[in-house]
């Protein structure tokens, strides 16, 4: 089963319509797909008949265990596989100085604590979900937390302050996945970071790149191909590994 925070359009969208489009193919086991919302879209509503809908506020925790409660009887004695953590918001502030504590505030606490209460909280369906899986590789397949983060989380690369807020949070993404890290993989569930691309979404703005089918069909080569190995690491396209 998997777990897609956020996907009432954009990249969360595009994966939820990915993973029921291969539902849909001879020969592959299903998978159950459950998108977990605090609000639904149109083009969410389209999918309703194949898919499980959740709803869920990351930044309240009685809504995230109501929707771990519901997501627990969804996927029963077989637990959870994947939980992809989509759920951001990104404030266009003008710099550092021009950074509000509460833009700041909010941004880290959908961007970051959002995702920290949510992977804490699904980790017991997570175990589950490694252990009923356990004859094969650690992979996307046994159990695993994929983390959306951004390019413009690594200190390394930084060289302006735009959106400040978004960047910071980006950060503490990469860093509590790496924490995370150590100590989910001792439950056998593997943890890491995704820079999805510069792609059209409400967030990224129209003059990106990449379309969200792109960036989605980047993200599911690199699903299908992450190891151990991969744990606590901070990827892109490819598999490419982006410096913190």
């Amino acid at each position: 089963a998997v777990v897609s925070t956020q996907s009432t359009g954009g990249i969360g969208l595009e994966l939820v319509r990915y993973f029921v489009k291969q539902n849909k193919l001879d020969g592959v086991s299903k998978t159950k797909v459950i998108s977990c919302t605090r609000r639904m879209s149109p083009e969410l509503e389209e999918l309703l008949e194949e898919i499980h809908h959740v709803e869920l506020e990351v930044t309240n925790s009685k809504s995230i265990e109501n929707a771990v409660s519901k997501v627990s009887t969804i996927v029963g004695d077989e637990g959870l596989n994947l939980l992809i953590n989509n759920a951001a918001i990104m404030r266009h502030g003008k710099g550092s100085l021009g950074c509000t504590e509460t833009e700041l505030t909010e941004t880290l606490n959908v961007n970051v604590t959002g995702i920290h209460s949510v992977t804490r909280k699904f980790h017991p369906l997570l175990k589950i979900g490694a252990a009923f899986q356990k004859n094969i590789p650690h992979s996307c397949a046994q159990a695993a937390v994929l983390n959306i983060s951004s390019e413009l989380g690594s200190i390394h690369n930084t060289n302006n302050s735009f959106t400040t807020a978004y960047r910071v949070s980006k950060a503490a993404v990469n860093m509590l996945t790496k924490c995370a890290s150590h100590d989910l993989v001792k439950d056998d569930i593997i943890c890491l970071s995704v820079h999805p691309g510069w792609v059209r979404t409400d967030l990224g703005g129209p003059q990106a790149p990449l379309s969200a089918e792109e960036s989605v069909a980047d993200i599911v080569e690199m699903i299908e191909q992450l190891t151990k190995e991969h744990n606590g690491m901070f990827v892109r396209k490819g598999l490419v590994v982006e410096p913190y």
